[in-house]
């Protein structure tokens, strides 16, 4: 998620500018152009559905969408699952919790399968109720049936020091990414982002890639991970080792303002922020549109393609997107709805 817990930032970004300190302070990119008309719908759930993963294991398939009003940052949010035929949602009921977690405020996540059980991986922030930026943690939960089930809290304070997305692999091990130290990061576009990883076994973190600006989404699998680079313009991709370790990385394309990563069959899925300023515009305020943009991006061709383009009147600030029995559902960042659309012809 992008510049979601940013403060006078408008102030500050035009101080940088006229300063000569930003690196080319690319605000806005021209919205590329939408190959097709698509037909589009909203479905409210809840604030700010910033991600969502797909869960087939209990019933008709559904989405489980990660909520947090990230215009009101100091309350709770929670899960919610949107059943992807009736488009009925509803929040889902936390169970066994630890007496300590006293706020929940969920960012990245991902589901797996392990035997006979549905896990669900969230990120969450501030899970001690202090305001404090650098307090986070991932928890682990049995998904059943309506119920998240506590499994496991994964806690390192030097690690975990600003968790966006992560992704895990079919063993339980995870690579997580942390995006910025502060707004000095993003406003000199510093390349201080690093991926880090865990290992289920020795129920270990170890960080496993640095030097990148603003490191957000991101995808692992058996022999590579893919991770955007939101201030670099980039998705890269890492050559991985068996024991976790990343190679040196290569950019796959270049892409304004990615956030997160979704796979589609051969190809990639992401959304991009393609005006800066919109975007915190829109935090501020609902009304005041940013445009959305999703693309295909097909790594062994280095390539890309638009499957959705808005100016922002159908989703703002959109986050994550994903391709389902032809129906491509996106969520956002701060309003509270996601939107489901028809696939184009070129994507069946």
């Amino acid at each position: 998620m992008f510049f979601a817990n940013v403060q006078y930032i408008r102030l500050i970004i035009i101080s940088v500018c006229l300063a000569g300190l930003c690196w080319g302070c690319n605000m806005r990119d021209p919205l590329p152009i939408a190959i097709e008309d698509i037909q589009c719908h909203k479905v409210k759930v809840a604030p700010g559905p910033e991600d969502f993963v797909l869960d087939t294991s209990h019933g008709g398939p559904r989405l489980l969408v990660s909520s947090h009003d990230r215009r009101d940052p100091e309350t709770s949010g929670g899960i919610y699952y949107f059943d992807i035929k009736t488009e009925k949602t509803s929040e889902m009921l936390r169970l066994d919790e630890p007496d300590k977690i006293a706020a929940f405020k969920p960012h990245g996540m991902d589901i797996r399968i392990d035997g006979h059980r549905t896990l669900l991986y969230v990120i969450i922030h501030d899970p001690y109720a202090h305001e404090e930026r650098l307090e986070n943690a991932v928890i682990i939960y049995e998904v059943i049936q309506n119920h998240l089930c506590f499994v496991e809290l994964l806690e390192d304070a030097e690690l975990l020091w600003s968790p966006n997305d992560l992704s895990v692999l079919p063993s339980g091990d995870i690579y997580l990414t942390n995006d910025i130290h502060g707004s000095l990061d993003m406003y000199t576009r510093s390349k201080s982002s690093e991926i880090v990883y865990y290992d289920h076994k020795a129920k270990t973190w170890k960080m496993v890639a640095d030097d990148i600006a603003f490191a957000n989404g991101i995808l692992a699998e058996s022999n590579r991970v893919y991770v955007t680079a939101t201030l670099d313009d980039q998705i890269l991709v890492f050559p991985r080792e068996e024991n976790g370790e990343l190679g040196t990385p290569e950019q796959v394309v270049h892409v304004k303002g990615a956030d997160n990563l979704m796979r589609y069959k051969n190809s990639l899925l992401t959304t991009a922020h393609y005006d800066d300023m919109a975007f915190l515009n829109h935090k501020n305020n609902s009304e005041n549109y940013a445009p959305s943009v999703v693309f295909r991006i097909r790594p062994e061709m280095y390539a890309k393609d638009t499957v959705f383009v808005d100016d922002g009147k159908m989703i703002s600030a959109a986050s994550t997107a994903m391709i389902y029995r032809d129906k491509l559902y996106i969520s956002q960042v701060f309003d509270p709805y996601i939107v489901v659309c028809d696939i184009p012809v070129f994507m069946r």
